[in-house]
This record gives C-alpha cells, sequence and structure tokens, in this order.
C-alpha cells in the first residue's frame, strides 16, 4: 500500500503566463505562488484477483470495472494506461481532500502529480520533482488535452514559495524564495484566506482567457512584470510588506480585465467588504468564478475582516492555512503487503495447477 500527499497551492502572480498558448506563441511566463498546508492524499494498492471487478477508484462517486477504459475518471484512466506496469494486477485507487475541488486551489493537478507519484514509487521507479512536474503537465495537456497552464502542477510537486519561470521550449525554471524565518513568517501571518461557499469549472473560464490572449497583450505583461515586483517587495529586507498587499490588489484588477467570467457580483461584494474592513488587497485564487478569495490583512484587521466577509451574503468561510516547503511526498510506503499479496497469488497459482 501507498499513501502520497501532495499540497494544494496559493498562486500570487503571473496566474496566465503560464499556459502554453502564451508563453510560446507570445511572451515570457513566471509566476510567483507557494504551496500551502492543506492536502489532497491519492492511496494506490493492487487488488487481489478474488473481486468481480478488476479496478476500483473511489472519488466523488465509486468505481467498479474490469477494463482501464471504463474508468470514468480521466486522470486515474491515463496514469493506469500510460504508467502502470503491463499485465500487472488490478488496483484500488482512492482519493481524499482537505478542502473541495474545483476551487482555485490547484487540486486537479495536485490529484494528478500525487497519483504519478504513487504509480512511480509502485514500480520502485525514480521521481525526482521535475519529473513529476513534467509527466503530470504532459498528462493534463496532452493525454487529457484540458486547457490548463503548467504552474499549478510545478508548484504543488516542489513545493515552498518560489518563483517559477515557463520558457518558450517548455523547459521549467523554479527559483525558491528566501526571506528568511522572521520575514516569511510575517508574510505567512497576514495571508488569509475565505471559502466562497461555491465551485467552478475552471476549464470552461481558462479556455475564454486563452482565446483574448492576442488581445490582451498588454494586460498578460503587466501581470508577468508583477512577478518580479512581488519578490522584489518580499526579498528587500527594508520594503513593507505592505507594498504586497497593495500589490495583489493591483493584479487583481488586471485580472478581472482578462475575461467577465473571471469574477461576479456577489465576489465583488465580499472583495469590497474586506477592503472596507481592513484588507490592503487580495484575489480570487484560481481561474475565477469562484472558489477562495485571498487577502494580504494587517494583524489588527484580521477580527474585522472575518466579521465583514461573514456578513456578506450567505457569508464566506475563514480557512486557516499557512504556507508548507516539503511539496508532494509517500507519507506510506508498505512494499511488504505487495510482496505478501505476489507470494499469495503465486502459491494459489501453484495449488489451481496441481
Amino acid at each position: 500500500m501507498i499513501i502520497v500527499r501532495t499540497p494544494l497551492r496559493v498562486s500570487f502572480f503571473g496566474g496566465g503566463t503560464d499556459h502554453p498558448t502564451w508563453f510560446k506563441q507570445h511572451g515570457p511566463g513566471a509566476v510567483l505562488s507557494t504551496s500551502i498546508d492543506q492536502y489532497v492524499y491519492i492511496t494506490i494498492r493492487p487488488l487481489p484477483p478474488i473481486f468481480s471487478f478488476k479496478y476500483r477508484v473511489v472519488w466523488s462517486r465509486v468505481e467498479q470495472c474490469n477494463t482501464i477504459d471504463e474508468i470514468q475518471h480521466p486522470v486515474v484512466r491515463e496514469v493506469l494506461r500510460h504508467f502502470a506496469p503491463s499485465g500487472a494486477c488490478g488496483y484500488e485507487v482512492v482519493y481524499h481532500a482537505d478542502l473541495p475541488a474545483r476551487s482555485g486551489l490547484g487540486s486537479s493537478s495536485a490529484f494528478t502529480v500525487a497519483a504519478l507519484h504513487a504509480m512511480f514509487r509502485y514500480r520502485n521507479q525514480g521521481c525526482d520533482k521535475m519529473r513529476l512536474a513534467r509527466e503530470a503537465i504532459r498528462v493534463e495537456q496532452e493525454l487529457l488535452c484540458e486547457p490548463v497552464g503548467s504552474q499549478d502542477q510545478t508548484a504543488v510537486a516542489f513545493g515552498g514559495l518560489n518563483r517559477i519561470d515557463f520558457k518558450a521550449d517548455g523547459s521549467l525554471l523554479i527559483d525558491p524564495i528566501d526571506l528568511g524565518r522572521r520575514r516569511k513568517t510575517e508574510l505567512d501571518s497576514r495571508l488569509m484566506m475565505f471559502f466562497t461557499g461555491f465551485t467552478r469549472d475552471a476549464g470552461g473560464i481558462e479556455k475564454t482567457k486563452i482565446d483574448s490572449f492576442k488581445d490582451r497583450t498588454a494586460e498578460m505583461a503587466r501581470l508577468y512584470e508583477m512577478v518580479d515586483r512581488g519578490r522584489k517587495i518580499l526579498e528587500n529586507p527594508f520594503a513593507s510588506l505592505d507594498d504586497f498587499g497593495a500589490l495583489l490588489h493591483e493584479g487583481w484588477q488586471y485580472k478581472r480585465a482578462l475575461s467577465s467570467a473571471v469574477s461576479s457580483g456577489p465576489i465583488d461584494a465580499l472583495y469590497a467588504a474586506a477592503l472596507r474592513a481592513g484588507a490592503l488587497g487580495g484575489k480570487l485564487l484560481g481561474a475565477g468564478g469562484g472558489g477562495f478569495l485571498l487577502f494580504f490583512v494587517p494583524l489588527d484587521r484580521q477580527d474585522a475582516v472575518k466579521q465583514a466577509l461573514a456578513g456578506i451574503g450567505a457569508g464566506a468561510t475563514h480557512v486557516p492555512m499557512h504556507m508548507e516547503e516539503e511539496g508532494s511526498t509517500v507519507v506510506l510506503h508498505r512494499p511488504d503487503l505487495t510482496m505478501n499479496y505476489d507470494r499469495s497469488l503465486d502459491e494459489s497459482r501453484r495449488l489451481t495447477t496441481v
């Protein structure tokens, strides 16, 4: 049995420039992001041949199938098809998550990275973080043809606070941001995340933004430039971290201009209420349309922001989170269980033959 834990991520600046349609055709791409201590978990184990099915996949539904082609979960289907040992036994794949899917935290890519990580470990293959990121990008962009960028897979595979650059040839450059413990704690303590109460289809929103790239080159260039500005604020010990909050607000205005689907009336109302209560800036995480709002809030205004957002419409729920540094990790690996199963299977075949 293998259990992999992969973090979710928060993207501060540069989102959109990580899409291959942008950085391969229009200009450079980069993001400033961090992984957080909210996770998805994937468990993979071989299934004994005594069941009436060969594959069992547990996510928002429970699938029991006899062939890989029957599996409805697209990521599980493609990971098993392209990465599982040929002629092997069946598998059970179980998914758990700390937070809802389709909420702007990169959970889909975290699922893909975790599933690949578990399968590579099952096969006793080398599995460095770059391989995880690149294979997850290939699964989502090439095998599944999803309109997704390349930042989520990279951010959750590597973990930590990073600048990630995306080159026209498809290469990735991960540059960790070293703030020192004190300044990192100060930044961490000022970030607040709120769940808006509804999720969305990120693919549809991403497609509208991709289609508008050629007409939004100025806005995209500003989003890219903010990555460097944000990093300079963080790494300059004499710069006020409040400037980081103000830059988040500026970036949110540009992001909203990319597509009318990014925000909505209820989201705008929540955002405005947070600013009135003392937040210096923020953004809707992910593609837009719903999910989680992130705010930069001085310590003495955080209770006021919580109360303000709780009183707007159906309210927004505060979800505590902190930056993490591990990235995708194997939290349980019991090869002895697999070996015992294989020995039992061999014995069963021997007795049947006799």
